[in-house]
């Protein structure tokens, strides 16, 4: 009795809005094939292209500068300690620029985080680190706030809370973005940082100039539902 070879020919197909899995039975003989029911697949290109479109959807909030800090290997307080060995002297502010310094100020032809410095006397400095590598892009002299180096350095007499240790401190709260002197209160003096979650969450911080504490902004709203947690 002449044996029957059955061969189970099965293909997958991924079609738009819904793919199908089709299984046919072919005899050794010259029978009909045979078509199983239909199996549905596990998920459509469509249905993929949406949960990407989706996880996407939070990055596209954030802003250039926050999109940046967040995927930056180098930190804001690695950037000031990074800078300050290229211009020794006390930073005063660090924060993310997306700005490709293509104004003849400097050499840099990319984002960077950028440091400014107090150095000897009222003289300023600008220095521009990668935010990848953490090299100096290049740096230069800023005329535009000399007058003000007095007030900075009286603001930061006596204090023991650097502008790298604030951005340390409130990394706990999320990615630094930014980190300024505030010394526009002489009671409420400190270092204003603002930080930035994945979930596009962004939040400003006062970092106390001498025990380092962080507290929420009084500015920001949203931060007096967290005095409680500190």
């Amino acid at each position: 009795m002449k044996r029957n070879i059955v061969i189970a020919v099965v293909t997958a197909a991924a079609l738009i809005g819904g793919g199908t899995a089709t299984a046919i039975a072919i005899s050794g003989d010259d029978e009909t094939p045979t078509t199983t029911h239909p199996v549905e697949a596990l998920g459509s290109d469509d249905d993929r292209d949406d949960r990407r479109d989706d996880d996407g959807d939070d990055r596209n909030d954030l802003d250039d500068d926050d999109a940046l800090a967040l995927a930056a290997k180098v930190n804001a307080a690695d950037a000031v300690a990074a800078a300050l060995e290229h211009r020794p002297g006390t930073a005063v502010s660090v924060e993310m620029d997306d700005d490709d310094g293509d104004d003849g100020r400097n050499h840099r032809s990319k984002a960077a985080w950028e440091v400014d410095i107090l150095g000897k006397g009222d003289t300023r400095y600008s220095v521009w680190i990668d935010p990848n590598t953490g090299k100096v892009l290049g740096s230069e002299v800023d005329n535009d706030d000399d007058d003000d180096a007095g007030e900075v350095r009286a603001a930061l007499k006596g204090t023991s809370v650097t502008a790298g240790q604030a951005a340390q401190a409130a990394a706990a709260k999320g990615t630094v973005t930014s980190v300024d002197l505030d010394d526009d209160d002489r009671d409420d003096r400190g270092w204003e940082v603002e930080t930035v979650t994945a979930g596009d969450d962004d939040r400003e911080w006062l970092v106390d100039l001498n025990s380092g504490k962080v507290t929420a902004d009084d500015d920001d709203d949203r931060g007096d539902d967290d005095r409680d947690d500190r």
